[in-house]
Protein backbone atom coordinates (compact mmCIF):
# COMPACT_ATOMS: atom_id res chain seq x y z
CA UNK A 1 0.00 0.00 0.00
CA UNK A 2 1.48 3.35 -0.98
CA UNK A 3 1.70 6.34 1.31
CA UNK A 4 -0.87 8.22 -0.77
CA UNK A 5 -3.53 5.50 -0.51
CA UNK A 6 -3.16 5.11 3.27
CA UNK A 7 -5.26 8.23 4.15
CA UNK A 8 -7.97 7.13 1.70
CA UNK A 9 -7.93 3.63 3.19
CA UNK A 10 -8.17 4.99 6.75
CA UNK A 11 -10.96 7.35 5.77
CA UNK A 12 -12.92 4.52 4.12
CA UNK A 13 -12.27 2.22 7.08
CA UNK A 14 -13.44 4.89 9.55
CA UNK A 15 -16.67 5.44 7.64
CA UNK A 16 -17.34 1.67 7.62
CA UNK A 17 -16.78 1.53 11.37
CA UNK A 18 -19.10 4.51 11.97
CA UNK A 19 -21.73 3.05 9.66
CA UNK A 20 -21.72 -0.11 11.78
CA UNK A 21 -22.24 1.87 14.97
CA UNK A 22 -25.88 2.81 15.19
CA UNK A 23 -27.42 5.27 17.55
CA UNK A 24 -29.10 3.66 20.53
CA UNK A 25 -32.59 2.48 19.68
CA UNK A 26 -35.28 4.77 20.96
CA UNK A 27 -37.17 3.08 23.71
CA UNK A 28 -40.84 2.26 23.59
CA UNK A 29 -42.78 4.64 25.84
CA UNK A 30 -45.39 3.14 28.15
CA UNK A 31 -47.74 5.28 30.24
CA UNK A 32 -50.25 4.06 32.81
CA UNK A 33 -53.22 5.80 34.31
CA UNK A 34 -53.66 5.93 37.24
CA UNK A 35 -50.06 5.81 38.48
CA UNK A 36 -51.03 5.37 42.14
CA UNK A 37 -53.94 3.74 43.97
CA UNK A 38 -54.46 4.98 47.52
CA UNK A 39 -56.42 2.72 49.85
CA UNK A 40 -58.22 4.07 52.90
CA UNK A 41 -58.12 2.15 56.16
CA UNK A 42 -61.39 0.41 55.21
CA UNK A 43 -60.33 -0.59 51.67
CA UNK A 44 -58.77 -3.97 51.01
CA UNK A 45 -58.13 -3.61 47.28
CA UNK A 46 -58.05 -1.17 44.41
CA UNK A 47 -61.00 -1.40 42.07
CA UNK A 48 -60.23 0.91 39.17
CA UNK A 49 -60.11 1.32 35.42
CA UNK A 50 -56.51 1.11 34.19
CA UNK A 51 -55.45 2.61 30.88
CA UNK A 52 -52.13 1.61 29.32
CA UNK A 53 -50.89 3.65 26.38
CA UNK A 54 -47.70 2.96 24.42
CA UNK A 55 -45.87 4.46 21.46
CA UNK A 56 -42.76 3.67 19.49
CA UNK A 57 -40.81 5.52 16.79
CA UNK A 58 -41.23 2.48 14.51
CA UNK A 59 -43.79 -0.27 13.98
CA UNK A 60 -43.61 -3.01 16.61
CA UNK A 61 -45.24 -6.38 17.20
CA UNK A 62 -45.79 -6.76 20.92
CA UNK A 63 -48.13 -7.80 23.72
CA UNK A 64 -49.23 -5.96 26.83
CA UNK A 65 -49.38 -8.15 29.94
CA UNK A 66 -50.36 -7.49 33.50
CA UNK A 67 -48.14 -9.54 35.80
CA UNK A 68 -50.18 -11.79 38.08
CA UNK A 69 -53.32 -11.43 35.95
CA UNK A 70 -52.83 -13.91 33.08
CA UNK A 71 -56.34 -13.31 31.71
CA UNK A 72 -55.32 -9.75 30.78
CA UNK A 73 -53.35 -9.67 27.53
CA UNK A 74 -53.58 -7.51 24.41
CA UNK A 75 -51.30 -7.90 21.38
CA UNK A 76 -50.58 -5.68 18.39
CA UNK A 77 -48.76 -6.57 15.15
CA UNK A 78 -46.87 -3.89 13.25
CA UNK A 79 -48.21 -0.85 15.10
CA UNK A 80 -46.38 2.23 16.38
CA UNK A 81 -48.87 2.95 19.17
CA UNK A 82 -51.68 1.38 21.10
CA UNK A 83 -54.10 1.85 23.97
CA UNK A 84 -55.72 -0.73 26.24
CA UNK A 85 -58.29 -0.04 28.95
CA UNK A 86 -59.47 -2.61 31.49
CA UNK A 87 -61.18 -2.61 34.91
CA UNK A 88 -58.99 -4.35 37.51
CA UNK A 89 -59.10 -5.27 41.17
CA UNK A 90 -55.72 -5.66 42.90
CA UNK A 91 -54.25 -5.53 46.42
CA UNK A 92 -50.54 -5.01 45.67
CA UNK A 93 -48.48 -2.95 43.25
CA UNK A 94 -49.48 -3.79 39.69
CA UNK A 95 -46.77 -4.37 37.07
CA UNK A 96 -47.64 -3.82 33.39
CA UNK A 97 -45.20 -5.07 30.74
CA UNK A 98 -44.86 -4.76 26.98
CA UNK A 99 -43.20 -7.90 25.59
CA UNK A 100 -42.34 -9.33 22.19
CA UNK A 101 -44.94 -11.64 20.60
CA UNK A 102 -43.16 -14.73 21.97
CA UNK A 103 -43.40 -13.16 25.46
CA UNK A 104 -39.66 -13.70 25.99
CA UNK A 105 -38.30 -10.15 26.13
CA UNK A 106 -39.61 -7.24 28.19
CA UNK A 107 -39.53 -4.12 26.00
CA UNK A 108 -41.01 -1.68 28.54
CA UNK A 109 -42.64 -1.85 31.96
CA UNK A 110 -44.39 0.45 34.40
CA UNK A 111 -46.07 -0.05 37.76
CA UNK A 112 -49.10 1.25 39.58
CA UNK A 113 -48.18 1.72 43.24
CA UNK A 114 -50.65 0.76 45.95
CA UNK A 115 -50.41 3.03 48.96
CA UNK A 116 -52.20 2.13 52.15
CA UNK A 117 -53.28 5.04 54.28
CA UNK A 118 -51.93 4.62 57.77
CA UNK A 119 -54.32 4.88 60.66
CA UNK A 120 -53.60 8.08 62.40
CA UNK A 121 -54.33 7.80 66.06
CA UNK A 122 -54.16 11.29 67.35
CA UNK A 123 -54.93 12.28 70.85
CA UNK A 124 -56.68 15.56 71.09
CA UNK A 125 -54.75 17.93 73.19
CA UNK A 126 -56.54 20.23 75.47
CA UNK A 127 -55.52 23.78 75.32
CA UNK A 128 -54.16 24.98 78.64
CA UNK A 129 -56.95 27.51 78.89
CA UNK A 130 -59.71 24.87 78.63
CA UNK A 131 -61.41 24.45 81.95
CA UNK A 132 -63.50 21.43 82.69
CA UNK A 133 -66.63 21.94 84.77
Amino acid sequence: MSRRSLPAFLSGFASLVWAGVSAPAQAIELELSPRVCTLSAQDESCDTVVTAQWRSPQDESLCLLIVGQPQVRRCWEQHSEGTYTVRLVFERDLLVELRDLQLQQVLASEAIAVIREALRLRRKRRQPWDILP
